[in-house]
């Protein structure tokens, strides 16, 4: 059903200007946004990201880029219906999609932390905040993070955004960001009265509906036999080469790109 969402997640999820019914009326989608998916770890959110694509693989054309993810995970382990519609650029170069893309960044807050200094795709997201709309005719970045306290606020100011609450431990709670520490507390309290759960993974609160919804767990997960399969896509990340972990951890640098120049020197010697 093409209102399995709640109307402002639809209203990014969809490309930019497709109808959508909203009490009876119809409504054209915005088609560029920031869908931010907050949870404790194991809170389902990487699960809940993918049903969002799966709805814009069924409902759009547009093109969904899985930030950074292994090579081994998009060759291996999408499902069938993604094939020919998934790519795993780094967001570091979205100047160069011309496309209107739903991009995934998968635990962002590990990554682009704001009080640790700011890579490269740290900076390169709070630029772009406020001109995804500009980008490949508007694009829409789904991120997933286990505190809101690590995100550059840049990211949420300049923007649409429509966010995701799931569990979160309530002994992490008193660290949130104090923007979004009274929501994510509502939050939990009505979670806590619909999940069965105990890590409230049946529902998720909507905080710009206010409304709970129900969770669609990605059918291809839930039917998938092979456990390697399932794995590649339930942790990704677990797939990159240890180089690539360091990297991404902010350990080592990452190696630098050989300009033409210094290839010609090289070359010379």
């Amino acid at each position: 059903m093409k209102n399995r969402f709640p109307p402002s997640i639809v209203n990014l999820l969809l490309k930019e200007g497709q109808r959508f019914e909203v009490d009876g009326q119809f409504k054209t989608a915005l088609g560029t946004g920031i869908i931010p998916i907050v949870a404790s770890a194991r809170g389902g959110k990487t699960s809940l990201a993918y049903a969002l694509i799966d709805y814009a693989i069924e409902y759009t054309n547009r093109p969904i880029i899985l930030d950074s993810f292994p090579q081994k995970v998009i060759d291996e382990g999408i499902p069938e219906h993604w094939e020919g519609r998934v790519s795993n650029e780094s967001f570091n170069d979205i100047a160069k999609i011309d496309e209107p893309a739903i991009w995934l960044l998968d635990d962002s807050a590990t990554h682009f932390n704001s009080r640790s200094a700011m890579t490269s795709t740290n900076q390169t997201l709070a630029k772009s905040a406020g001109v995804l709309s500009h980008f490949g005719g508007g694009m829409t970045v789904i991120f997933t993070t286990q505190s809101m306290s690590g995100i550059d606020l840049s990211l949420l100011r300049y923007t649409t955004i429509s966010p995701i609450i799931r569990w979160v431990d309530k002994d992490l709670i008193p660290q949130e960001r104090k923007e979004w520490k009274s929501e994510i507390q509502y939050g939990q309290y009505q979670l806590g009265k619909v999940c069965k759960d105990e890590r409230y993974r049946d529902f998720f609160w909507s905080a710009k509906d206010k409304v709970l919804v129900k969770s669609n767990y990605p059918k291809f997960l839930g039917e998938e036999k092979d456990p390697l399969k399932k794995d590649l896509m339930s942790r990704p990340m677990r797939y990159h080469t240890v180089q690539e972990k360091e990297i991404l951890l902010g350990i080592v640098k990452p190696p630098r790109k050989k300009t033409a120049k210094r290839k010609a020197e090289k070359d010379e010697s």
